[in-house]
């Protein structure tokens, strides 16, 4: 490369001849410099700050440099020896997808000339289940998998055994997920904006990638949607006087149409997941004529509304894969309808969703005369909404994580419910079963050996106070519903934990479904076969003992409003990722923190429990909600008799008698005492009475006669 240059400033009076061939050389060399750092620092403001030397290096080893940041969507040129050898793009900068409870992240994508990923490098990133369950090696790993991939095919958290299968994070479902959704989608990007394919195609198609807000009336005006009205009196035009029905109609499958019209989650949930070839339009209409008509809930098809393109006609069927109610539409500035339809035609009935076509509309009774006409309305996607045939086609559409989620936990998802089912049975036949004590017992053990092995080590369905504050947070946010839809196992847990409260209260959760809560009773009884001694403090400070695990929820709490990471550092007052997400492996600290927890429950039945835990602090909130009583007691407990009070293993029975449920882990004991004859008291004492009545009535009888 030859570089030029100027000569450096100076005396310009002073005569050539002074300067010897060593100085003009030494200021030729430092004007040379100067240029050098002027060069670096255009460079250097050019580069972006997510742009390092060290990702360069990793990610395209054989560059030389690299030009500014260009082109729409952005990226950066990497040029080699020979010219353009690809382009590195920020996952930030092209999508807007957010993680765990909105956390930000950014990764920096490599994409070579073939439209193939050569490498991730992360960045930087907020997410708080990375953080909390120590997974930065697993999050390496994972990035790991992208090199080599093609983003223009399938690409699912599948494993890695499928075309596209990627493995996921265990424990960071949810974030994984919206990693590999930004990754995949930046790239696709990337690929048609530059014509980038490994696999060939050049067919125009719709565009399913990119996205721009746009208010109802720029949807208007971009003629992305139309409007149609149909008079009394069988006219049709633009009028407003006397409308019979007024209708919009609009094609959804762009990004840009369907979620601004729809919303992210219905576009995701409806409409992504078919193929970009599927005409999916939205119809909505007002007035006094209804364009859906009555006969279609007899007969399953629409018979005022049709579609025609050339010489076919499509019918538009009341079926759940080919129609949705809609209640609204979401797009800024949209007026209020009366009905509003989702229609979807598939590609395999022969429709072409870029070629335009007709809506149909049977008006019965609104033609002259009240006489039934069809009115037919032109449909043309703009062009704005098309990729041009000069770009790739092989692009397909991304689904919405939850629903793979849902999809790729299909199996635990079921081994789950049944587990919930035989959980329920149980609880709704105790009184039956605490007549039973070793069968109890022994159906006790086995579960709480489910909850411990499968649902905590084995599915790694722990439940944290970090679900539960950034489930809250999405709400906030108003992506709590997706939040708590991309990790299935919690969701159905919570789902039956929030009908336990109202039923049986706090201790379905706490006795039962807790791994580490199962862990520590199975020690606490191998402990009490081994003879350990147990303590018990006195109600007194047990009272107060009980109210400590308010203060670490308190603690929590206090530090999620400075955000979910500070949170994550005050929620490792809970072992569980210790214990049951990580297995151990981590450094020694935690591991000793965890290790003397579960030494201190050998002497003390679940000691975390009770006195500690802030996600134990929710549950007994939550358990407020309890509106039946299902644990039966007598007018003789508390006063003369305390005997499930002392034997109570967590004491959340009162010197009253009364059980406090806000503490109960419903182990059932106290009901296999008050249902056995031969050790609750009162039951004692009744079948002494009725035995020494019956000794007594015979010595009577004789001295009677």
């Amino acid at each position: 490369m030859t570089m030029g240059s100027s000569s450096p400033p100076g005396e310009h009076r002073a005569p050539a001849a002074l300067f010897s061939c060593r100085a003009v050389g030494a200021l030729v060399l430092l004007a040379c410099l100067a240029l050098l750092g002027i060069s670096g620092s255009v460079c250097a403001r050019e580069r972006p700050a997510w742009l390092q030397q060290d990702t360069i290096d990793r990610l395209f080893p054989e560059a030389t440099y690299t030009g500014p940041r260009s082109g729409e969507p952005p990226a950066v040129p990497v040029y080699g020896a020979a010219g353009v050898i690809g382009f590195l793009f920020s996952t930030a900068e092209l999508t807007d997808v957010v993680g765990f409870s909105g956390a930000p992240f950014n990764f920096v994508v490599g994409m070579d000339l073939q439209g193939r990923i050569v490498g991730v490098v992360l960045v930087e990133h907020a997410e708080p289940i990375i953080d909390y369950n120590s997974l930065g090696p697993q999050l390496l790993r994972f990035i790991g998998q992208y090199a080599g991939l093609d983003p223009g095919g399938s690409v699912a958290l599948s494993g890695r055994g499928t075309p596209g299968g990627i493995d996921g994070i265990s424990s960071a479902t949810v974030s994984a997920r919206a990693f590999n959704l930004a990754i995949v989608q930046s790239a696709r990007l990337v690929a048609r904006s530059r014509g980038l394919s490994s696999g060939g195609g050049a067919a125009a198609m719709v565009d399913i990638a990119s996205f721009e807000p746009l208010t109802w009336s720029e949807l208007i005006a971009a003629g992305a949607v139309k409007r149609y009205q149909i008079h009394h009196g069988g006219k049709a035009g633009p009028g407003s006087q006397d409308v019979a029905l007024e209708l919009h109609a609009a094609v959804v499958t762009p990004a840009s149409i369907g979620r601004n019209l729809l919303g992210p989650m219905r576009y995701g949930e409806h409409v992504a997941p078919h193929s970009p070839q599927d005409l999916i339009v939205v119809i909505m209409g007002k007035g006094p004529y209804s364009f859906v008509g009555t006969k279609v809930f007899d007969t399953g098809a629409f018979d005022r509304i049709r579609i025609e393109q050339g010489a076919r006609t499509f019918a538009l069927k009341r079926e759940p894969k080919h129609y949705l109610y809609l209640p609204f539409v979401r797009a800024e500035g949209s007026p209020k309808f009366d009905e509003i339809g989702l229609f979807r035609v598939p590609a395999e009935s022969g429709i072409d969703v870029l070629a335009p076509w007709q809506l149909v509309v049977v008006g019965e009774g609104v033609g002259p005369g009240g006489r039934t006409r069809e009115f037919k309305f032109g449909y043309s996607l703009p062009s704005r909404f098309v990729l041009p045939p000069s770009e790739p086609s092989a692009m397909e559409p991304l689904e919405a994580p939850w629903r793979e989620s849902w999809r790729a936990q299909s199996g635990n998802i079921v081994v789950l419910g049944v587990g919930l089912l035989l959980l329920t049975g149980l609880l709704v036949a105790m009184h039956r079963l605490t007549r039973h004590a070793r069968l109890l017992q022994t159906l006790r053990v086995g579960f709480l050996l489910f909850t411990l092995v499968w649902i905590g080590w084995i599915a790694g369905a722990q439940l944290s106070v970090i679900n539960v504050f950034a489930w809250l947070l999405g709400l906030v946010n108003g992506n709590g519903l997706a939040v708590l839809l991309a990790d299935p196992l919690l969701c159905v847990l919570l789902v039956f934990v929030l009908a336990s409260f109202v039923i049986w209260g706090r201790g379905v959760f706490c006795g039962w479904l807790c791994p580490f809560g199962a862990l520590q009773e199975l020690l606490a009884k191998l402990a009490r076969v081994v003879s350990l001694p147990q303590w018990s403090p006195s109600y007194r400070i047990h009272r107060v003992l009980w109210r400590l695990k308010y203060v670490s929820l308190a603690v929590v709490a206090l530090t999620a409003l400075h955000g979910l990471q500070t949170m994550a550092v005050a929620a490792e007052i809970e072992p569980f990722k210790t214990v049951i997400s990580l297995r151990m492996d981590r450094s020694w600290p935690f591991v000793v923190y965890a290790l003397v927890l579960l030494a201190v429950g050998l002497f003390v039945e679940r000691a975390f429990c009770r006195f500690l835990c802030p996600l134990g602090a929710v549950m007994a909130i939550g358990g407020r909600l309890r509106r039946f009583t299902s644990l039966k007691r007598r007018s003789e407990c508390g006063s003369p008799c305390q005997l499930c009070a002392r034997r109570c293993p967590v004491q959340a029975i009162a010197p009253s008698g009364a059980i406090n449920m806000d503490e109960c882990f419903y182990c059932l004991d106290c009901q296999v005492i008050h249902d056995d004859a031969n050790v609750c008291p009162p039951l004692v004492v009744e079948a002494r009475r009725k035995r020494e009545l019956a000794v007594a009535a015979p010595a009577r009888t004789s001295a009677a006669e």
